[in-house]
Parts: C-alpha cells; structure tokens; sequence
C-alpha cells in the first residue's frame, strides 16, 4: 500500500508544472542583435525554436568568436546561427537546417578602378577584412593559405566595412546579404561597392543551431522535437535579394 502511495506522489509530481520548471535555463548565445535583428531569419528561427519549446531561455547577444566558445565550453547553451563545418561536427550537438546559407564574396570599393580579379590568387599584397574566427575565415585560411595575401580579422562585419569605406582594406569578405543590410540599416548608397568574386558557394555547409555537448538530455530532445515541429518540410533555398550590389564582371 505504501509503494503504491509513493509511485502515485511521484508519477504525479514528475506531471507536475513544478517539475517542469526544474528543468536547465537554456543559455542562447549569437552574434546577432536581438532587438534591432530579432525579425532576422536567422536569429529569428532559432529563437523561435527555443520558444517552442517552452523552456525558460536567457539571450546573450556577443561577438562571433566569444559566442563560439562560450556555448561550446557551457552545458544548456545553444548558439546560433553557425555554419556546420567538418572542424566543429563534435563540438556541438547539431539541428540543421534553420535559415537560407549564403554566397560570400569579396567587395571592393566601386572607385577602386585598379582593383579587378578572376580569382583570388590574384590578390597578392592586398588587405582582405574578415571577422574573425568566422566560418569564412577558417574557410580562406585552409584553402588559400599559400597566396601572399593579408587578412585583417575583426569581431564585427560593421567594423570590416567601415574599415573598407575608409579605404583602409582593399577588400572585405562576407555576404552580400550581410553588407546591403549593413548599408540599408545606415542609409549608403549601394553602388559605394562592387561585387568582386565568389569565394564561397552556400551549398558547402548548412546553417545550423548548435547545442553544447554536456547539455541536459532533456532539453536536447525538446529542442530537435520543437525544430521538427516548426521546419522538418520548410525549404531554405536561398532567396534572392530585391536590391543588390553591382556585379563588376
């Protein structure tokens, strides 16, 4: 009889809301700007995955590189968004895809009339801004580490076109996404730059939430079953920009 009243207390205890809200804070760690960026799909669906969930979350908004290795050193953190490279398959536990991926290239300023390529071994004694840490920058450092260009790393995409505004880069590299957003958001003119080249195809890596190795099971199924919920059938094709910047080739 006394078993019994145990097992009934229990089973009705672990129902319980009281129960539930026992459950680890889920930590979100990004880059992107939760206020002026929260309809950004990219921060967005994944929030918006957390959300589903119904777990109690907290957001920290902080540079790229100290966002990576603050989820990846911290249990119940989940960063976002994050290319899915080979160097970082065991680091986090992975829900794919949550946004479009996108192209990089190199942008220039449009007066710069004597900088024009082919290829980016062409780029000899040139200064390519870069934010560092970024997928994109352990992907031109692997595959292109041998041409005797520099690469001006920086925590902030912003920071890479002020840089290159100021005619202090020859090039940045990023999306084209990325920098019309930056110019939009600060009333430039696009025509300010052109596109270069395409260093980068978006079908190589998808883009991800990734969740930290150590993070409580619960909550690692909670959150692949919310993403199942919200995207197992949405297409993240990218979609192509309404207004973009001129293609000098």
């Amino acid at each position: 009889m006394n078993r019994t009243i145990v097992t009934l207390v229990c089973s009705l205890l672990c129902a319980s809301p009281l129960f539930a809200k026992q459950l680890p804070k889920v930590l979100v760690m990004t880059e992107m700007n939760p206020v002026t960026q929260s309809q950004h799909p990219m921060f967005k669906n994944g929030l918006d995955i957390i959300k589903q969930t119904g777990l109690d979350y907290q957001v920290s908004s902080m540079p790229w590189n100290r966002a990576y290795i603050t989820a990846k050193a911290t249990p119940n953190a989940v960063l976002f968004p994050i290319y899915k490279m080979p160097n970082r398959f065991k680091s986090f536990y992975w829900v794919c895809p949550i946004a479009a991926a996108r192209n990089m290239y190199l942008f220039r300023l449009t007066k710069r009339k004597d900088l024009h390529l082919k290829k980016l071994e062409e780029t000899k004694g040139k200064v390519i801004g870069v934010v560092k840490d970024s997928m994109l920058h352990q992907y031109i450092v692997k595959n292109y580490q041998g041409n005797n260009f520099s690469l001006d790393s920086t925590v902030y995409d912003s920071t890479n076109i002020d840089k290159l505004l100021n005619g202090r880069l020859d090039y940045v590299a990023q999306s084209e996404e990325q920098l019309t957003e930056h110019f939009a958001r600060n009333n430039l003119p696009f025509d300010l730059v052109t596109k270069e080249l395409l260093i980068y195809d978006h079908t190589q890596y998808p883009m991800c939430l990734a969740i930290a190795k150590g993070t409580d099971k619960r909550l690692l199924s909670k959150i692949k079953h919310a993403y199942q919920q919200l995207f197992s059938t949405t297409d993240f094709s990218p979609v192509p920009l309404e207004q973009g910047v001129k293609d000098c080739h």
